[in-house]
């Protein structure tokens, strides 16, 4: 009975053994499949109920908070959002005294230059919307195909009394219609205005304007402007165009905010 016994306990051990070999793939497996059924099962309901609650009061702050308000500009300036200095205008070194009740704006442009007739309708339409305290002018640069011959046809049609009038045709006539091929040819735009092509030459060719341009290019390098179209707000800012969608637009809405920006500059005037 005895030897029995034994028999029957070896053989209970081997099976034991046995068993824990098939399932403690390593130490720390075999130390879990010694936690209790029970108290694993415990553990995932603790573990699962955290996660619920958790993800409840995630919920509820998230419902709680209030939406982001959308920031309003200061009084007085445009919506939209503000131009950044050094990438949509800048600081003139030297920049001239406000006088006046009014903002001056003024484009340095060139008849020559692509840029600037692509700009230009988007230009006159703003400026048939400016209010009373803004005044706009145009300032011929040495820029672009032909530059004197197209800064002094300015001058000789202002001088000529058909500058305003002539201003926007005589982009369409150099870009689409290529009516201008040498500085020859630029007085002869004038012809459809009523202008005898030879006075306009002896004009452009003048002492008056001569020292007109002598006073703007002087002008103009004082400002920094070194390419056209640029915009130059009160003497103070240099706006140019940046390049990509909605180019025009983004340069209009920086003019009409550095114009706010400075209106307070002329309100004791």
């Amino acid at each position: 009975m005895h030897a029995r016994a034994m028999l029957k306990s070896t053989l209970l051990m081997s099976t034991l053994l046995l068993a824990t070999a098939c399932t403690a793939k390593s130490p720390e497996a075999a130390t879990m499949s010694s936690v209790p059924a029970a108290a694993a099962t415990a553990a995932v309901a603790s573990t699962a109920a955290t996660s619920v609650a958790s993800t409840a009061v995630a919920n509820a702050s998230t419902a709680a908070a209030p939406a982001a308000a959308v920031i309003a500009p200061p009084s007085g300036m445009p919506a939209g959002p503000a131009p950044v200095e050094g990438q949509d205008y800048y600081l003139i070194d030297t920049p001239d005294q406000p006088g006046g009740d009014k903002v001056q704006v003024v484009e340095v442009f060139g008849y020559g230059c692509s840029h600037c007739a692509q700009f230009q309708p988007f230009l006159s339409k703003w400026e048939k919307t400016l209010p009373s305290d803004v005044q706009f002018s145009y300032l011929p640069g040495p820029f672009g195909g032909l530059p004197d011959g197209f800064e002094r046809a300015f001058y000789a049609a202002q001088a000529m009394g058909v500058q305003e009038k002539s201003h926007d045709a005589i982009f369409k006539a150099v870009h689409v219609d290529k009516r201008v091929a040498t500085a020859d040819d630029i007085p002869k735009l004038y012809a459809d205005y009523g202008v005898d092509p030879k006075v306009f030459a002896s004009t452009m060719h003048s002492f008056a304007v001569s020292a007109k341009i002598a006073q703007a290019q002087d002008q103009e390098t004082r400002w920094g402007v070194d390419g056209t179209p640029t915009i130059v707000i009160d003497g103070k800012y240099r706006a140019m165009q940046v390049i990509g969608e909605k180019g025009e637009e983004r340069l209009l809405h920086t003019i009409d905010w550095l114009v706010a920006k400075q209106r307070p500059e002329h309100a004791q005037h």
